[in-house]
């Protein structure tokens, strides 16, 4: 099957396969290395042989590390932009599976089922708001 698909066709499937790849790592590291994918399928496209595509894809790819992936994690670090789990901080959630004091409680947020900490019992309906994450476990505070 993969005889059939054109370099250019294999160079773009790799950026978006990098690009996807890339929701789930931080740094910028594989988006950046996307760009010197396309830039790879654009040589291609354009009829370039594989060592001018294999050029393409390195140039591309180190330009895009030294110039775009600096920007983008200066951005993302002065504008305080949480993702993933961070984001959970400050959220407000009801509690699922109560438990004392210390013991390991349950809330559900987004559809997510996460296990939490509170220094005050808590019971099945509280609300409760993320105020700190540690690995897996959220440290809550009871509401009202």
């Amino acid at each position: 099957m993969l005889e059939s698909l054109s370099p250019a066709t294999l160079w773009f499937i790799a950026g978006i396969v990098l690009i996807i790849l890339e929701m789930f790592t931080p740094g910028f590291f594989l988006a950046s290395l996307s760009v010197g994918t396309f830039l790879a399928a654009f040589i291609a496209w354009a009829g370039g042989n594989d060592i001018m595509q294999l050029i393409g894809f390195i140039a591309g790819g180190s330009v895009s590390l030294v110039a775009l992936r600096p920007l983008f994690k200066r951005y993302f670090d002065a504008n305080g932009a949480s993702t993933n789990a961070d984001a959970l901080v400050g959220k407000v959630a009801r509690v699922t599976v109560g438990a004392s004091a210390g013991d390991a409680a349950s809330v559900k947020i987004d559809g997510d089922i996460w296990t939490v900490d509170c220094s005050e019992d808590l019971e099945v309906g509280d609300k409760v708001e993320v105020i700190a994450r540690d690995s897996i476990v959220l440290h809550v505070k009871r509401l009202g």
